[in-house]
């Protein structure tokens, strides 16, 4: 009878594994716990900084925390030639005024998960009213539910040294709007993504504080145009 109870208890906690969902960083609130990342493997011990001011963080690329969206995002640069290790990563960021995990990076370099994950963000996501694109790239950026996203995506990224010359990779930080330290210091503002920087620091201002991005971007248009000078602002914008 004891056996029979345990062997019940046995199923009934494996019943209960099951049906835990699994770890899914579209479903992550901030600030995460460190604890839940320690249990998928995630090291979030301290350590010092060699610059003063240096925002600490926790990387890892476990395929235990590489999903968005039930996209899984892990993989390596090895599946295209043997002779390659690189691996898709991510970077969890502390926000120094409270030490606690304000903001997300991933890093991708393999093409299958990259157009994976710009699928999800045009199907889920759908429009925004910052959106750049050329031959090269996209950079786009959302604004949900008090979280700010930037998904940059390379089209094209070319090594004739590398079996695969030709991959498609992407960038995602996804970050607490709450977190002005790590919304200055660490969100992209490479390529188009500057636009967004100068945008937000203009909000800073009275004057600024209730525009949209395309309304910044028309009211930069109209001061640029009446100086002379060029539109950088319009080039490749898209207009959804």
């Amino acid at each position: 009878m004891k056996k029979l109870l345990l062997i019940c208890k046995l199923i009934l906690l494996l019943c209960i594994s099951c049906k835990q969902k699994q770890f899914d960083l579209a479903d992550l609130r901030f600030p995460i716990d460190k604890k839940q990342l320690n249990m998928l493997g995630v090291e979030t011990a301290p350590y010092k900084t060699y610059l003063e001011d240096e925002t600490i963080k926790f990387s890892s690329d476990s395929s235990s925390v590489m999903h968005f969206g039930g996209i899984a995002l892990a993989g390596n640069l090895s599946r295209y030639d043997k002779n390659i290790y690189a691996s898709n990563t991510i970077q969890f960021l502390e926000d120094r005024t409270d030490k606690t995990i304000q903001a997300y990076k991933v890093t991708i370099g393999t093409s299958e998960e990259t157009e994976q994950l710009e699928s999800y963000f045009d199907k889920q996501f759908g429009k925004t009213e910052f959106y750049y694109k050329d031959e090269e790239l996209s950079c786009r950026v959302w604004e949900k539910e008090g979280l700010l996203y930037y998904l940059g995506i390379n089209f094209d990224v070319y090594n004739p040294d590398q079996i695969k010359k030709h991959r498609r990779t992407a960038l995602l930080f996804v970050v607490n709007k709450s977190s002005q330290t790590l919304i200055k210091e660490e969100a992209p503002q490479g390529h188009y993504f500057r636009f967004y920087h100068y945008y937000l620091e203009a909000k800073e201002k009275p004057e600024y504080k209730t525009l949209t991005y395309r309304q910044y971007m028309e009211l930069k248009q109209r001061q640029y145009q009446s100086e002379g000078l060029e539109t950088i602002y319009v080039e490749h914008y898209i207009k959804q």
